[in-house]
């Protein structure tokens, strides 16, 4: 009894042992998975808390933008004649270089010569009238200067009968009633007269009037005639031609009639460029502006900023802005496209971080600035970029340190380890080396 009683004892011992050691081996996994797993955790957090930073700098900013433009002759014209008429002949082709007032082309106009014929004749006939009547007046006023000359005679004989009368017996009083009636009927005379030249006068200068209406109309019809002879408006380069001698030709240019050529000024051309409305603050008149085209490819050409619009186009959000660019050799032609290198200036400094540097979320956004190991996130407005940099506007200053790869996961307050960019770079290379 007592044998059994102690062999039962002896395996609950050896139960227990094996459960005792069970449970030790339990605990030792247990501890040492719990042990890798926080190691795993601090090394993940070191890892985090190292974050390269970079400084705040201030700039002044500046950068080429290149904007596709046009270009075009700086003056360029359809020629039109002002009257119809048929052309008679033609001195210019396709190709042509013309002088300011050089003569192109001549016109025949039948019914407008006609007209100046008619109006000529009618002018040769108001001056022949004019003269007759000029003529006539003449005639009146030496008949009056005859009158008014025997008014004076007669009244100095009857001043003289007059006086001899006052002695009786001298003369008698019927000689002196005759001639006092005689030197009243020669003043009657000289007043009609007088009146007469004033008519005369009132007729030939309503002639002249008429004279001097119908030249005006003569001349008018002159400075048509001058209209057949069609003239270069400027220097130019005719680059087209549209009729030939015998074409029926008009002022109409709504589509009735074709011009007779082009005519465009090459030495001279505008480059228009579309100035985008962040960028029209900074346009300065005079300033010098590059542009290039595909015929020299690697080649600059200047231009110099000639016209501003002064309004933006609704479409595109844009200000047309016109370079003048000096041709001599016509090696730049109108209706190429071209890229303008639209520099962008900024005469004060303003703050630069790079770009990843920004975060934008939809409610905000912010750099994560770091502080004596502290993340802060700061609010920023980014401006305009410039070599891999963005402009930011906010409560942040020069000098001040932020997270070179911005991220929300940097969240605020936390603590970090913050080594520069360029440490983190030199450690990168020895460990790649």
């Amino acid at each position: 009894m007592a044998e059994t009683t102690n062999r039962r004892a002896g395996k609950m011992r050896w139960v227990n042992t094996l459960i005792l050691i069970t449970i030790c081996v339990f605990g030792f996994f247990v501890w040492k998975h719990f042990n890798e797993k926080s190691g795993a955790e601090d090394s993940y957090a070191h890892e985090v808390a190292e974050i390269p930073v970079v400084p705040v700098v201030a700039k002044n900013l500046f950068r080429e933008d290149q904007l596709p433009s046009e270009i075009e002759a700086y003056q360029d014209v359809l020629i039109y004649p002002k009257i119809p008429g048929f052309i008679k002949w033609i001195g210019i082709d396709r190709g042509s270089v013309v002088k300011q007032g050089q003569l192109m082309a001549e016109m025949y106009a039948p019914e407008y010569l006609a007209r100046r014929n008619e109006g000529l004749a009618r002018v040769a006939t108001e001056k022949a009238a004019l003269a007759v009547e000029r003529s006539v007046l003449e005639d009146i006023k030496a008949d009056l200067k005859r009158r008014e000359a025997n008014l004076l005679a007669d009244q100095s004989t009857y001043q003289r009968i007059y006086a001899a009368s006052m002695t009786p017996g001298v003369i008698a009083d019927n000689d002196v009633v005759q001639w006092a009636q005689k030197v009243e009927s020669d003043r009657q005379e000289v007043n009609f007269l007088i009146k007469r030249v004033n008519a005369k006068d009132h007729e030939v200068a309503a002639r002249r009037q008429e004279v001097e209406a119908r030249l005006r109309g003569y001349d008018s019809d002159a400075v048509f005639a001058s209209y057949l002879q069609i003239s270069a408006p400027f220097n130019g380069y005719v680059t087209e031609r549209k009729l030939h001698v015998g074409s029926f030709v008009g002022p109409n240019g709504g589509g009735a009639y074709p011009p007779i050529c082009r005519l465009q000024q090459l030495d001279l051309l505008r480059i228009i460029a579309p100035v985008p409305e962040r960028d029209t603050a900074g346009i300065v008149l005079g300033s010098q502006v590059q542009f290039s085209v595909s015929t020299f490819p690697g080649r600059r050409f200047t231009g110099t900023v000639a016209r501003i619009s002064d309004t933006l186009e609704k479409e595109t959000r844009t200000m047309p802005v016109e370079l003048n660019f000096f041709n001599p050799d016509f090696k730049i032609l109108p209706g190429m496209f071209c890229e303008v290198y639209w520099p962008t200036r900024r005469r004060e400094k303003s703050l630069f971080v790079p770009l990843s540097a920004v975060v934008q979320t939809p409610l905000d956004t912010f750099v994560c600035k770091v502080n004596k190991g502290v993340v802060d996130w700061v609010s920023v407005k980014k401006g305009q970029a410039m070599d891999q940099m963005v402009e930011i506007f906010g409560d942040i200053a020069e000098g001040d340190t932020v997270a070179q790869r911005g991220s929300e996961e940097l969240t605020k307050e936390s603590k970090v380890k913050a080594v520069t960019a360029q440490a983190q770079a030199s450690s990168q290379a020895g460990s790649r080396e």
